[in-house]
């Protein structure tokens, strides 16, 4: 009796490890499933995390050259061409295929500048190829210009000046060329046709920024002729970022005889009577350079009869907003 119970527990036993063993089996399916769908999600976060890395670098760069309307193709090419560099390093993927796109929005009277780069790309599955081939990832980041104020302040007009004075703001053309008509911006003018002594403009701290005078020949006491030839009434305009400023109005002046600077703290005095080889520092300002700073200008319009050279035609003082030597980045990710 004994015996055929214990054959009878033996037998028992082994039916019950069929069954484990069966389920065993099927529950093996779903949890190799689990383990390959981690191991995709894995692969996939690393991908997704090197493509946003890329891209976010790509945005920024262009953003960082993309300074103007003119340079937007260029801004282009370098956010692509970052991608490119960048594509070569991922995770092994199935390709990926990236835009970058350039598109301007205003703030006050500054155009921000910004750069959006997208991409996409699908990695290959490994255990999950049973549910699907592959898994797809997309990313985007988008760059854009930050702002600085910029304060322009008159200190004076020359009071003996006969002529008609006109002080101007711009933004230096890629070119380097002279700018046109239609992006100059009135600050100051010796014709009471300004108010104030005091303007403030937003502007991107990539942004170069140049003065224009603008000078008419006896527009306040006539004199007939100045001393390079200007008849009464004429129209003479000088440049900030050209050497010499005066280099439109007298093109056979080589020297600088029109513009001097002076940072605040720093050392330098004007020195009257004299013209220059080469243009003052900060004869062009922006605020990625001179956050923080102070510097006067000090026009000379070359009027009267004889040119006295004493700067003191225009005078005014540019600061951008911001702490000197301060780190913070000309462009910024908004998304």
């Amino acid at each position: 009796m004994r015996t055929a119970l214990y054959t009878l527990a033996q037998d028992f036993r082994r039916d019950r490890g069929g069954v484990f063993a069966l389920w065993v089996g099927v529950m093996a399916i779903p949890l190799l499933l689990l383990a390959g769908a981690g191991l995709d999600l894995m692969r996939a976060v690393n991908l997704r995390a090197q493509l946003q890395a890329a891209v976010d670098s790509a945005a920024l760069a262009g953003a960082t050259a993309y300074t103007s309307s003119s340079a937007s193709s260029t801004a282009t090419t370098v956010a692509q061409n970052y991608m490119v560099g960048a594509i070569a390093k991922l995770t092994a993927n199935s390709g990926v295929t990236y835009t970058a796109t350039p598109s301007t929005t205003t703030s006050g009277s500054a155009t921000l500048y910004a750069m959006t780069v997208t991409a996409t790309s699908v990695i290959p599955t490994t255990l999950m190829k049973m549910v699907t081939s592959s898994t797809p990832v997309k990313v985007t980041a988008t760059a854009q210009n930050s702002t600085s104020i910029l304060t322009f302040t008159l200190s004076n007009f020359a009071s003996n000046a006969a002529d008609a004075d006109s002080i101007y703001y711009y933004i230096v053309p890629s070119s380097g060329g002279v700018p046109s008509s239609s992006v100059l911006n009135l600050l100051f003018s010796n014709t009471a046709s300004t108010t104030g002594k005091t303007a403030t403009v937003v502007v991107t701290p990539g942004q170069q920024i140049g003065l224009a005078l603008k000078n008419v020949t006896g527009g306040i006491i006539p004199y007939v002729l100045n001393g390079y030839f200007g008849f009464q009434g004429s129209t003479h305009w000088f440049y900030s970022h050209l050497m010499p400023p005066s280099s439109l109005a007298y093109s056979w002046v080589a020297q600088n005889c029109s513009l001097q600077t002076i940072v605040s703290g720093g050392s330098g005095t004007i020195k009257s009577g004299s013209c220059f080889t080469s243009l003052p520092n900060y004869a062009t300002i922006n605020c990625s350079q001179a956050r923080g700073k102070t510097i006067t200008y000090y026009w000379n319009d070359m009027g009267g009869l004889i040119d006295d050279k004493d700067y003191n035609d225009a005078v005014l003082t540019i600061s951008c907003s911001g702490n000197a030597g301060s780190t913070q980045s000309s462009v910024v990710l908004t998304k």
